[in-house]
């Protein structure tokens, strides 16, 4: 579909807005055409030696009008910004649940600062298209057209002479408009490119300093910003060149009209007062076409920034709902979890993960994966939440294909803690409600007991209300574990995975979020993911992978006593 009716597509739902204001335009561009007539006939009574009495009342309706259309001006401003705020906040919910919907494989190949970009900057710059130009440009088809009438009814010659000067001032900018947008294309993915590495300096700040490499990513911002600086001139030159005809257009359609005019006057083909009338009415025929033409120009970066809110919108998703998926009730008994034959790659297949998977976990079974790096133990995480469909093979729950259960019913009853637990910035109490968002204080409480957290909570500054930075950089390693472990309390979810829930805490924290984790592992089917053995030997099994395949299984005893892989890295961890 083309890009400007897709465009147009936005305005769903806001198109009687729309209306309103193309309505508060027209009657604008009216008060400058009464104007052009009182004007006109106060000439006509200047140069004809009228009395003051005769001027003075056309001077009042300028005035009147003057002062009208400055009323209607800033409606139209006050009510335009209304309109975009409303689009714009509908366009943004919806990218944001389209990134929900594609979920993190989708951010494998895009950096942050680029979609921040078309998240914020891309959107923003639709503005001035979708309630500046759209509007404007029927308000000049209707008002310009309606003059161009008129002035026809006056003398013909002289009314086509004014088509042809609107059709150069509407033309002339579509004749190089594809080089343009070409020229603002480049600009808006260098400026898009120049952002995701200002995000990444401000994200590695730390790494910066202490490698003693500010300097250096200092240079390569220097060399992004110079790019988008080039590249900006470049599309204020070509933006001039262009607007520059369009003003000669209309300027030269307005002159030559009213030359025209004048030499018909002379010749006895048109009346002299028909000439003051044609004088004005030209200047106010071409003003709408200066303001569509500003308004074009303006949008060509919402143009640019489109393809990618476009490319967003249309990207297939990674895993879809089944249309005739209902909702399945998982029994309110602890769930099984059983593996056919799963594998999958990533990158559409290019990144083996896992391959040729088999596993069961019984109702109620405390189970561990271990293994090397890239083994293929948090993918087994990532393929249970439904982040990625496996390739081949098969996940049941509770004897049901996961693909069978809705996301919501899936997800509600899987709770995880992650190994690198993410903090939004907010206070301890709306990190807490990620988790339950209807959940009591006396429930925060509660979980943060059991989670070993309310301690440190309580001494924070205002306790659970306190803002604890973003990624919760106020802050150590084992208080944001502890948070999270809380949010896991707080869910109380019948499926608990724990993906390398104590790797990155020291031993004192460790021993605290292990002793909360045994709570937490109550009552519950547990997946456990870890690279310190010692914390997963009180394992029901154990689940050994390497080379993206299940090598053994068994419980710790059971394991060592093969003396197969699982023994060897029991051995290489107390070397």
């Amino acid at each position: 579909m083309n890009l400007y009716f897709r465009l147009f597509t936005f305005l769903k739902g806001a198109r009687g807005q729309l209306a309103l204001k193309i309505s508060i335009g027209l009657f604008m561009m009216s008060t400058y055409v009464g104007q052009a007539f009182a004007t006109a006939a106060t000439m006509r009574r200047v140069f004809g030696g009228g009395s003051v009495d005769e001027i003075f009342p056309l001077l009042l309706v300028i005035a009147v009008l003057i002062v009208i259309r400055t009323f209607l001006f800033r409606i139209d401003e006050i009510y335009g910004k209304k309109i975009a705020c409303h689009i714009k906040n509908r366009l943004r919910e919806r990218l944001l649940m389209r990134l929900m919907d594609l979920g993190p494989g989708y951010q494998e190949n895009y950096r942050s600062g680029n979609l921040q970009s078309v998240l914020i900057d891309g959107v923003e710059s639709l503005e001035p298209f979708l309630t500046g130009y759209i509007p404007q440009l029927l308000v000049s088809l209707i008002g310009s057209g309606a003059v161009v009438i008129y002035i026809w009814t006056l003398d013909p010659i002289v009314g086509w002479i004014t088509a042809g000067g609107l059709l150069i001032a509407v033309g002339a900018p579509q004749i190089g408009s594809n080089f343009f947008k070409r020229i603002i294309l480049e600009y808006w993915q260098s400026y898009a490119k120049l952002n995701a590495q200002y995000i990444d300096g401000l994200q590695g700040m730390t790494t910066l300093k202490v490698f003693q490499a500010s300097k250096i990513k200092g240079q390569e911002l220097e060399a992004e910003a110079k790019d988008v600086y080039r590249r900006s001139m470049k599309s204020l030159g070509a933006s001039l060149l262009d607007s520059a005809i369009v003003k000669w257009g209309a300027a030269a359609g307005a002159a030559f009209a009213t030359a025209v005019g004048a030499l018909r006057v002379t010749t006895g083909n048109l009346p002299p007062q028909h000439l003051f009338v044609i004088l004005f009415l030209t200047v106010e025929c071409f003003r709408p076409l200066n303001d569509l033409n500003r308004l074009w120009h303006q949008s060509f970066l919402g143009f640019a920034a489109a393809r990618g809110i476009f490319n967003l919108l249309d990207e297939p998703l990674i895993v879809e709902e089944r249309n005739d998926s209902t909702s399945i009730a998982i029994e309110a008994s602890l769930p099984e979890l059983t593996f056919k034959e799963v594998s999958f790659a990533y990158s559409g297949g290019k990144r083996p993960a896992v391959k040729n998977v088999s596993f069961h976990i019984k109702s109620g079974e405390k189970v561990a994966f271990v293994g090397k790096s890239g083994s293929g133990k948090s993918t087994i995480v990532q393929l249970i939440m439904r982040f990625f469909d496996p390739q081949s093979g098969s996940i049941l729950l509770n004897g049901e294909d996961i693909r069978e259960y809705s996301f919501e019913d899936l997800r509600d009853k899987i709770a995880v803690v992650f190994q690198d637990t993410y903090l939004f910035y907010g206070t301890v109490s709306e990190n807490l409600r990620v988790a339950n968002p209807k959940a009591t204080q006396e429930e925060l409480e509660r979980a943060a007991q059991l989670a070993g957290a309310h301690e440190f909570i309580a001494e924070l500054p205002q306790g659970y209300d306190t803002v604890i930075g973003e990624r919760g950089i106020r802050l150590s390693g084992g208080q944001k574990q502890r948070l999270s472990i809380a949010r896991a309390f707080l869910k109380d979810a019948p499926l608990l995975i724990l993906d390398e829930a104590t790797s990155n805490v020291d031993a004192l924290s460790e021993e605290k979020i292990q002793h909360a984790l045994e709570h937490l592992m109550k009552n519950k089917t547990t997946i456990l993911i870890a690279h310190r053995l010692s914390t997963i030997q009180s394992a029901d099994r154990i689940f050994v992978m390497d080379d993206q395949e299940l090598k053994e299984e068994g419980n710790h005893q059971e394991l060592l006593f093969k003396k197969g892989f699982y023994a060897q890295l029991i051995k290489a961890q107390h070397e």
